[in-house]
C-alpha cells in the first residue's frame, strides 16, 4: 500500500469512528473527547501521528505508555480506563 493510500485509509478510519462516537454519544461529548485527544501526547511514527495513552495493566510491565492512532482513541469508552491488548 502507497503511503498516500495508507494515509487515506486512516482519514477514513478515523472519520468513520469519530461520526460512530457521534452517532451514540452525541455532539457535547463528542466535543470533549476531541478535546481529550487534542490534549494527549503525539509522537510522530513512519510518517504517521499516533496519540499517547497510559495502560493501567496491573502485571507484568505494569503501567506504560501505549502510542495508537487516533481512530483507536475514538473507538473506546474511556481515554483514562485504557488497557493495552497484553493486559486484557
Amino acid at each position: 500500500m502507497s503511503f498516500t493510500r495508507a494515509m487515506q485509509h486512516e482519514r477514513r478510519a478515523i472519520d468513520r469512528t469519530r461520526a460512530y462516537f457521534l452517532e451514540l454519544r452525541g455532539a457535547r461529548d463528542a466535543a470533549r473527547r476531541a478535546a481529550e485527544i487534542e490534549a494527549l501526547p503525539s509522537v510522530e511514527w513512519k510518517g504517521h501521528r499516533l496519540r499517547t495513552l497510559h495502560c493501567l495493566g496491573p502485571f507484568g510491565r505494569g503501567p506504560h505508555a501505549v502510542n495508537v492512532p487516533e481512530y483507536v482513541c475514538w473507538s473506546l469508552i474511556s481515554l483514562e480506563a485504557f488497557t493495552c491488548p497484553y493486559h486484557r
